[in-house]
């Protein structure tokens, strides 16, 4: 695993840790994983399906241009 260095201000820090002795990482990997169980609430089952048969659509040629859509409209 590869490792890097960064700079938090104090405040920063202390407004993120809970309790005073946990390191930067535990806190890091404690943020990320509570951002991505809420990011996973964003999306419903039929939401990821119809993303699915969007992209399928988008495969088989299924679609029009933004080009197509000017001229049939006239814009």
């Amino acid at each position: 695993m590869g490792q890097t260095t960064i700079t938090v201000s104090k405040k920063e820090w202390e407004q993120y840790e809970n309790f005073k002795q946990e390191s930067f990482e535990t806190m890091i990997n404690r943020i990320l994983k509570s951002k991505a169980e809420e990011d996973a609430d964003l999306l419903t089952k039929e939401d990821i399906l119809e993303i699915k048969a969007s992209i399928d659509d988008i495969e088989q040629g299924r679609f029009k241009t933004q080009d197509q859509m000017k001229a049939k409209y006239g814009l």
